[in-house]
């Protein structure tokens, strides 16, 4: 395999990179784990709620936080989102993990990203938001994104969601959880003769293995590996890279199935939901992605593909960039994908109205139809004097 055709540098990239240099050479990582994840979660906890404040998106979307009990006798919280204006009937449901490297992010870092997929996609999204490092190590932030996931299946009446129709879905970190969860849903489902309860998966700049593990033989040539092409890439690089991965600990063998979802045969992943890929070119995370698709593909599995060349890791998270834009479709078409029947159709529902405008549309047309010739200008007079 070979995937570095798409690991130089974008020209759009370099441009952004120039205009930009103070704001991307700014870095914390020189502090303490902890203070660096404090800052990290109150800079995106901030911009998030302004997001949700400024976009008015948060009149749309009623949130609830869940206590969720977890297999060591802790906890973690899940917080749902549900479009207002959708009532209580039963939504397509997405179950969301976020990314940071397995110590950022935090439920509220997540307030925008959350309330815009559940008011743009007109579905319930529910964030698990599992423990993090330096807070603890090995194994437990895969743990707690399994028993989020057992509890949302437990409850998706209470959730307001069709337990038929259920993706999901992660971003870098979350991505790997996201791997590991629908893995362990694929087993579940063997051994025990029972349905999949998973309609699809989404999985954004997803880390699927350690890079201890990282099968180089596999690949055409070292030198042309995203963990050698992209390391120096900006946003996620070697160094950051091995950072992470060092605060999860040594305890869990690097090649462990569920620590590298990646190295799975081919012959246990039959059977597994489509799957949406969205991956960045010029990352150290982009070949154990694409190597991955391809495996899942082998294995007869549904899988839709989305590449950006040239662009590093989260390179989404940049307002100003071109290409935030194109991830964004990307993301929501991935989603529509995943969540789409074997036929492909896609069921748009309708929202519903609130009271005021159910009576104005059943005035309107009960009592004054439109009639042939009438004027945009009597159109709009009656439009207003209605409202």
């Amino acid at each position: 395999m070979d995937f570095s055709q798409w690991g130089q540098p974008s020209k759009e990239w370099l441009a952004f990179a120039a205009a930009n240099s103070v704001l991307l050479s700014l870095s914390d990582e020189t502090l303490p784990p902890l203070r660096q994840q404090e800052h990290a979660n109150n800079t995106r906890s901030t911009l998030a709620k302004h997001l949700v404040q400024s976009t008015g998106v948060g009149h749309l979307v009623k949130t609830q936080d869940h206590i969720v009990p977890t297999r060591d006798g802790q906890s973690i919280t899940v917080r749902s989102y549900r479009p207002v204006l959708l009532g209580s009937q039963p939504l397509p449901g997405y179950v969301y993990f976020h990314g940071g490297g397995f110590i950022f992010g935090s439920l509220d870092t997540e307030l925008f990203n959350c309330s815009w997929l559940a008011h743009a996609l007109s579905i319930t999204v529910v964030h698990v938001c599992y423990r993090h490092t330096p807070q603890v190590k090995g194994l437990t932030p895969w743990y707690d994104a399994t028993d989020g996931f057992e509890w949302v299946s437990s409850h998706t009446e209470a959730l307001g969601i069709d337990p038929s129709c259920l993706v999901v879905g992660g971003i870098s970190a979350g991505g790997s959880l996201t791997a590991s969860v629908v893995q362990h849903e694929l087993r579940r489902a063997r051994e025990t003769g029972t349905a999949n309860r998973i309609k699809g998966q989404v999985l954004g700049i997803p880390t699927l293995l350690h890079w201890k593990a990282f099968p180089y033989e596999l690949f055409a040539d070292r030198e042309k590996t995203s963990l050698v092409q992209c390391k120096d890439a900006a946003i996620l690089n070697e160094k950051r890279l091995i950072q992470f991965s060092g605060l999860l600990g040594d305890e869990v063998d690097p090649a462990d199935r569920t620590w590298s979802p990646a190295l799975v045969d081919e012959e246990e992943l039959r059977g597994t939901p489509q799957t949406a890929f969205l991956v960045a070119g010029w990352d150290p995370l982009r070949d154990e992605a694409l190597m991955y698709a391809k495996k899942l593909k082998n294995a007869g599995v549904k899988t839709n593909v989305h590449i950006f060349p040239g662009l590093p890791h989260a390179f989404s998270t940049f307002l100003q960039l071109p290409s935030h834009k194109r991830w964004n479709e990307a993301l929501l078409g991935c989603l529509r994908w995943a969540a789409a029947g074997e036929d492909g159709w896609i069921i748009e529902l309708p929202p519903v109205m609130p009271l005021y405008m159910e009576t104005t549309a059943s005035a309107a047309s009960s009592t004054d139809p439109v009639t042939a010739g009438a004027s945009e200008s009597d159109l709009l007079t009656k439009a207003g004097n209605s409202l």
